[in-house]
């Protein structure tokens, strides 16, 4: 092996030079090192002829041949024999022949091929580069997609065949003329120009592929968004949206990330009728919604961030398919969050924007803030640990009571057993709330005595004032016991565990002049047991003295599985006026509650949990959760019943006077996802009203749905190294405002590097 360094010498010395992207151009004036089996000479002539595994590497750039005749006069080299240019970029040209200029800047090749730094690849017939920056090819192939391993002649997913393809390095930019698209060989699409960032590009500014679709409730529509890289931190897309029968849409999202933090934002506007959905009608209006979140840590110990959600009315997400929140309602934020070793903090300011009918916003909560401070201390002298907590809140509301709450609490707890293998668990707290309440109303607080105020203009029976100052102290003991049963056998492991808890306060403290702001909607359910405090909020207390029994068992098997239940109930020595009529625990003694777990094997998880009427054993509620089959054949049920709202549950719009009261509701969830093979699979899910039940809408009957299936998918769904496609069939049942039913048939085409296209295709309205 011979080896040989030529310095190629200037005038003056060379200035490195740096392209707008950051990447350093070729140096004329970086030394050239030969390495071959053979290297022959023509000084006359000024050759050199380098034979046998010939490398040649000037600065970033390396060229491996099997010859190579370098002209030192013309500083040209012609290279020959399984050629191969590496570029500074990650790129690698091949060519059965290749002629290069200028440092290797300026070159020709034919028969070219080209594997980008992310697989793609490109074939042309004759190729070109010039300024060590642009590459020309003709008569050219892309496609980021693998070949055949047992054809790779056969035609790859897609290719896109173009007249001419330019790969600008400088502005990181592939651009093809005179193209078209073909998938598995075939020719679907043509057009005279299209462009794409070059694929070592994350992100880069230019217009993404368009959408279009029809629905029933929008008609024809075509979106042309737009990208825009603005820094290396930040980008924007807008999205522009055309419609028949809903006007112009715009939308857009922000997203920037600090060193410290990230910002992310999304938005849009239009103009249209909330009614009809006509933007001809005189009803039109602007309409719009934001969503925007962002974190920012200060240090190791704190963090602050921010989620602000609006929306201009309650069907507006629905309609232009943004997407219903997760509790129908949307929350803005403001934060502040500490995480210490022993200790946390959290100040958090909240507002609510509730989109379900008959709830308006001028009597929902804007707190301004609540704050938590929770600390725990080691293991003291006694084996016991300490627990403080403080809580501070601050209600305001354009209509209804304004609360104002401080509140703190220390608990000592001990876990320990006795010589034969009881376990227990000691807890002993206590607890103080003050209270500075103004305006009391039934408007924000429903659940108020109707005796505090005037009805229909005659006195309160009970008048109180509406603005007052109040507090109250708690203690509570409490102690815990089980005992754990358990046989061990070759395979199997079984446990029985009887468990029981005794807790102990005052009957007081609870006081219908303190509104319920945190403590709504409680219903009793297995984990509550054998808590001494099983409301979450703080405005509720469980008061009195209690006992909660119950019986957990749980069996272990190398080859079939693990299976877990827990059942129990809860009696208490005096009735708790304060807790829902519907919440199972109202009544001296419970309704019965537990859960059964079952995981026979890894194609199996069932999940059932439940509550039973304390004398019928009737249901009161219920959810089931099932997951069975093979990864490539996977079902789920999802089964829930919840009973009819009681009255006091009743909520009225104090603007519109509007008043809503669900009735039974019970739900059966049915999903499906199968994969056919190693790229195409089809997944499917239904959610069907199982009950009859009405609701009450300003005390008028209801139907709680406009169809006994309220939603149904079912998708094929295409994915390999380089293209997806997923195709969609989508029932809803949902009739609310400018939202209908109906049937709504979808696709999109995602090509790698190129972009995506698809959208509603087909919307046809169901039966009202």
């Amino acid at each position: 092996m011979v080896a040989l360094c030529v310095l190629l010498s200037a005038a003056g010395p060379a200035a490195a030079q740096f392209s707008i992207t950051g990447q350093r151009a070729q140096d004329r004036n970086a030394p050239v090192v030969f390495q071959a089996d053979e290297v022959q000479y023509d000084d006359q002539l000024a050759l050199t002829i380098a034979k046998g595994h010939v490398e040649i590497s000037q600065g970033n750039e390396i060229l491996l041949a099997d010859q190579v005749t370098y002209n030192q006069h013309t500083d040209t080299i012609n290279a020959s024999g399984h050629v191969s240019l590496m570029l500074p970029t990650g790129e690698v040209v091949f060519g059965d022949f290749m002629e290069l200029r200028d440092s290797m800047n300026n070159a020709f090749s034919h028969n070219v091929r080209m594997l980008f730094s992310d697989r793609s690849r490109l074939a042309a017939n004759a190729a070109r580069r010039l300024n060590g920056n642009l590459l020309e090819f003709r008569r050219g192939v892309y496609s980021p997609c693998d070949l055949c391993k047992k054809d790779p002649s056969a035609p790859p997913a897609w290719q896109l065949k173009a007249r001419d393809i330019t790969d600008d390095k400088e502005q990181k930019l592939l651009e093809f003329r005179d193209a078209s698209l073909e998938v598995d060989g075939f020719p679907v699409f043509y057009t005279p120009y299209i462009s794409a960032p070059d694929p070592s590009v994350k992100r880069a500014s230019g217009f993404l592929t368009p959408n279009f679709g029809n629905s029933n409730t929008n008609g024809f529509h075509v979106a042309i968004p737009y990208f825009w890289a603005i820094d290396k931190d930040k980008d924007l897309t807008l999205e522009p949206r055309f419609t028949s029968r809903a006007g112009e849409l715009l939308a857009g999202e922000y997203r920037q990330r600090f060193s410290n933090g990230s910002l992310d934002a999304i938005g849009s506007i239009n103009y249209s009728n909330v009614g009809s959905g006509s933007n001809t009608d005189t009803g039109s209006e602007m309409r719009g919604h934001v969503n925007a979140s962002g974190v920012w840590d200060l240090d190791d110990t704190y963090r602050t961030g921010f989620q602000l959600q609006r929306v201009s009315d309650q069907t507006y997400l629905l309609r232009f398919g943004f997407g219903q929140p997760l509790l129908n309602a949307m929350i803005s934020r403001a934060y502040l969050e500490g995480f210490e070793p022993r200790a946390e903090t959290d100040v958090n300011a909240y507002v609510f924007q509730p989109l379900l009918p008959g709830l308006g916003d001028s009597t929902q909560p804007i707190v301004l803030p609540v704050v938590n401070r929770n600390w725990q201390s080691e293991p003291d002298g006694y084996g016991g640990t300490w627990k403080l907590n403080a809580n501070l809140l601050d209600i305001v509301r354009e209509v209804g009571t304004q609360t104002r709450r401080i509140s703190t609490a220390a608990e000592w707890d001990k876990s320990f057993q006795d010589g034969i293998g009881g376990q227990y668990k000691f807890v002993a707290s206590i607890r103080g709330d003050g209270y500075s309440v103004s305006d009391l109303s039934q408007k924000s607080n429903p659940d108020l005595p109707n005796s505090f105020f005037s009805v229909n203009g005659a006195p309160a029976l009970d008048p109180i004032s509406r603005n007052f100052i109040t507090g109250r102290a708690f203690p509570q003991l409490g102690l815990t016991w089980s005992y754990p049963l358990a046989h061990r056998g070759q395979d199997t492991t079984a446990i029985i565990e009887p468990i029981a808890g005794i807790y102990a306060g005052p009957n007081g403290g609870n006081s219908h002049r303190i509104p319920d702001e945190d403590s709504l909607g409680y219903e009793f359910r297995d984990s509550d047991l054998f808590r001494p405090d099983r409301l979450s909020g703080y405005d509720i207390l469980d008061t009195g003295q209690r006992v909660d029994y119950g019986l957990k068992g749980s069996l272990y098997n190398k080859d079939s599985g693990n299976y877990r239940f827990l059942i129990g109930q809860s009696y208490r020595a005096e009735l708790n006026d304060y807790l829902p009529p519907a919440s199972g625990a109202q009544q001296r003694l419970s309704d019965v509650v537990g859960r059964l777990v079952m995981s026979p094997n890894s194609n199996l998880d069932l999940i059932y949990r439940f509550r039973l009427d304390k004398s019928s054993l009737s249901n009161k509620s219920q959810e089931v959760g099932l997951n069975a089959g093979p990864s490539n054949l996977r079902f789920g049920i999802n089964y829930l019943l919840l009973p009819p709202q009681l009255p006091s549950q009743l909520a009225v719009n104090p603007s519109t006077g509007q008043s809503l009261l669900y009735g039974k509701r019970e739900q059966l969830t049915l999903s499906t996802t199968a994969k056919l093979t190693r790229y195409w699979s089809l997944s499917g899910s239904e959610t069907i009203n199982l009950t009859n039940s009405t609701n009450l809408l300003n005390g008028v009957s209801t139907p709680q749905s406009s169809s006994t299936s309220l939603y149904a998918t079912l998708s094929a769904i295409y994915q390999d190294e380089c293209m997806a496609f997923i195709g969609s069939v989508t029932q809803s049942g949902i009739r609310s405002g400018d939202v209908t039913p109906g049937v709504s048939v979808l696709f999109s085409v995602v090509f790698k590097n190129l972009g995506e296209i698809g959208g509603t295709v087909l919307s046809v309205a169901g039966n009202s």
